[in-house]
């Protein structure tokens, strides 16, 4: 077990709320000290004690590439060299744009921001606007960022649910295309499309939160891979190579909302950093060889598959279903493997996970005993 990082975490305690800064990260739902990482290479991550382990936790979604990518790391260092923030504009800004928007097409014009949140929040004000209503529907337990909203919440996956809460005064219907904070659950047959037409029939807006699942379950996304289009995406994680980073976007009318071609007010003073922008620009040009996306799709398949464990996958995108959970994920720190230190939270797959890494991973799942 980790030495270094309980004595870490106290003295963390002293001046960080909870000893952390995210929640989660305090272990909360398996208990004991949380892990202290000291840094990562490809699919291993190295604790405070020099300890390695095979990292299925992946940053909680951006690091498909795994860590410290030399193309990623060589593109930050390239633009760190001219400087870091100069709150005007900059050409990657644009370049970036259009590598999104070419992947998913129903974004036609994007705004980038520092955070998921700031882009739900984002792509909620813009429904707000374009509609006149003031409540927005989502699904129970899944997760749009930290932001106090009047939600009304219908059940993930149940178009009945959704029919009962639909009315007038819903400004939009706002859903991850794959539940990732609740077990990574798919979306049912007919799920998505349901949602397309109901909100087309009440005049409402359709919200794919695909902070997540954007560049993940495929290069164009959920949109891509489940064939509904959504009028707004807000976006996350990958995007920024390992850096903060969100964005939101969608239809032109919608989008030419915001200032300063409308009056709906947004901003951000690193939105587009140039560090942010460089990697994230570096990353999306691995992943449009699409040939990745197989690759990925066979490894986490062998990967769940070999445990024997039952799983819910999408992608590179996976849970365990378990009873005992906590004992699970203490076991396979032992073992150093590192999985999300709860059940309900996706884990993931990197381009850098080797079969070695598959194998060695499945035999200490195996070996539990």
């Amino acid at each position: 077990m980790p030495k270094r990082s309980p004595k870490l975490y106290k003295e963390a305690q002293k001046y960080l709320v909870g000893g952390v800064n995210s929640p989660l990260r305090a272990f909360g739902p398996v208990g004991g000290d949380p892990l202290f990482v000291a840094k990562g290479q490809g699919s291993r991550i190295q604790d405070a004690d020099g300890k390695w382990y095979i990292d299925y936790v992946g940053g909680y979604g951006p690091m498909i590439l795994g860590h410290a990518h030399p193309k990623v790391i060589s593109a930050i260092k390239k633009v760190l060299a001219g400087g870091t923030a100069f709150g005007t504009n900059m050409a990657g800004e644009t370049e970036l744009a259009k590598e999104i928007s070419l992947a998913i097409p129903s974004i036609e014009l994007l705004r980038l921001t520092n955070s998921g949140t700031e882009a739900v929040m984002g792509a909620l004000k813009l429904a707000k606007a374009l509609t006149k209503r003031t409540k927005v529907l989502k699904f129970k337990e899944c997760y749009h960022g930290w932001s106090e909203q009047p939600y009304l919440e219908a059940d993930y996956n149940d178009l009945a649910s959704v029919r009962q809460l639909i009315s007038k005064d819903v400004a939009a219907i706002i859903v991850e295309p794959v539940a990732g904070n609740i077990g990574v659950i798919p979306p049912a047959h007919g799920f998505l499309a349901g949602l397309r037409k109901i909100a087309d029939e009440n005049g409402s807006l359709l919200i794919f939160d695909e902070v997540i699942t954007g560049f993940r379950v495929a290069y164009g996304g959920a949109q891509e891979r489940f064939g509904v289009k959504a009028d707004l995406t807000t976006l996350g994680k990958i995007i920024g190579g390992g850096l903060p980073v969100g964005a939101f976007g969608g239809r032109k009318d919608i989008m030419q909302l915001l200032a300063p071609a409308g009056s709906v007010y947004q901003a951000g003073t690193f939105s587009g950093n140039p560090v942010t922008v460089a990697a994230g620009l570096a990353t999306l040009k691995i992943l449009k060889n699409r040939k990745v996306y197989s690759e990925l799709e066979e490894k986490t398949l062998a990967l769940v598959e070999g445990t024997e464990f039952n799983f819910k996958r999408v992608g590179s995108m996976f849970s365990f279903v378990m009873n005992d959970y906590r004992g699970f994920f203490w076991k396979m720190i032992g073992r150093g493997v590192y999985f999300t230190p709860s059940d309900k939270e996706a884990n993931f797959v990197s381009i850098t996970h080797s079969a070695r890494d598959v194998e060695e991973t499945i035999r200490s799942v195996r070996g539990m005993g």
